[in-house]
């Protein structure tokens, strides 16, 4: 957990390999239990989202095995961490299962980090999907409880992410401000910062108009993602900065279709479909942009297709507004 804490997800795999191993090698089910949740922590933070899953499962088929009230929580906290892991899969459906299974547990449980897990995993589900009505209300109630239990670690993380909620909701003054607190309490305690969330915080930046910041933000998320070897958040940040290169007055085009094909090959990798998406609906609006047509249509249909068949609306009517404009110029 150390390991995992401090942004060594190297360390803290290689521990938890070695754990593992020894509650199989015990046939000690309690131990194999906490070792393949904390396993599943280290791979997410790292991006292996796909074995990230896969122990996170076993966490959860495990703790089900225990079913009593003492193991309540353990129920709930590794159906929450795998709800999270595959919002970042988009398998939403599942997801959205084992993190409302994972929030009627935790109220059940109603004390410790039980409830703030399941709100800010859910929320993290809701977020990746674009339910941004749901995600904000979880998070909101993540922020409310964290406040009151002094927990700063899950303050740090709910305000950030309610931030870049609301920001996305187009309350950006807001967003920005519970974003950058969030950042400011990590910072404040001495734990790591998160990749993810300056890159977030370039998003907000590029949304309200500032180019620059937004620019320096994405670089910062880049280097911070790739110091600490976190391929998901790297994933993001090279997404981020084709966004920013695209809406640069004049557009560096070559710069950002490198950057969102680097982001896209990346994803790939990773499984991550909702940034596929993502990469695909921005390479199409840079192609429009420049009179790529055919390239725009390609790319545009692809990315809807990927929302529609993760019932990702958010993101969807733009990208259908800028295909029948792209189609609108071939007839």
């Amino acid at each position: 957990m150390v390991h995992r804490q401090t942004g060594d997800h190297d360390g803290a795999i290689a521990a938890g390999r070695q754990a593992l191993a020894l509650a199989v090698a015990l046939g000690n089910g309690a131990l194999q239990r906490q070792a393949s949740y904390l396993l599943g922590q280290a791979y997410h933070a790292k991006g292996d989202f796909s074995r990230a899953a896969e122990l996170l499962r076993s966490s959860v088929e495990a703790a089900d095995r225990e079913s009593s009230a003492s193991h309540t929580a353990s129920q709930s906290s590794s159906r929450a961490r795998l709800a999270r892991t595959l919002g970042a899969l988009g398998a939403f459906a599942e997801g959205r299962c084992r993190g409302e299974e994972a929030l009627s547990l935790a109220m059940v449980e109603g004390r410790g980090n039980t409830l703030l897990i399941a709100h800010g995993c859910l929320g993290d589900l809701y977020l990746a999907q674009g339910d941004l009505e749901h995600a904000i209300l979880m998070y909101d109630r993540c922020l409310a409880l964290s406040r009151a239990a002094g927990n700063r670690s899950w303050l740090s993380s709910s305000a950030a992410s309610l931030g870049y909620a609301l920001a996305l909701r187009g309350r950006l003054a807001e967003g920005r401000a519970l974003l950058e607190e969030g950042i400011g309490e990590t910072i404040s305690t001495g734990a790591r910062q998160r990749a993810l969330w300056v890159a977030w915080l370039s998003e907000v930046c590029r949304l309200m108009g500032h180019g620059a910041e937004a620019w320096q933000h994405a670089r910062q998320a880049l280097d911070l993602a790739r110091r600490l070897k976190e391929r998901g958040s790297e994933a993001f940040a090279l997404h981020q900065l084709g966004a920013v290169q695209a809406q640069a007055d004049p557009p560096d085009v070559v710069q950002s279709e490198a950057h969102y094909q680097q982001a896209l090959a990346l994803a790939e990798a990773l499984g991550m479909r909702p940034l596929q998406a993502h990469c695909h609906h921005g390479l199409g609006q840079l192609y429009h942009q420049t009179g790529r047509g055919e390239e725009a249509h390609v790319t545009l249909s692809t990315a809807i297709d990927l929302y529609r068949v993760m019932d990702m609306t958010f993101w969807l009517p733009q990208a259908e507004a800028t295909l029948a404009q792209v189609e609108g110029l071939n007839t």
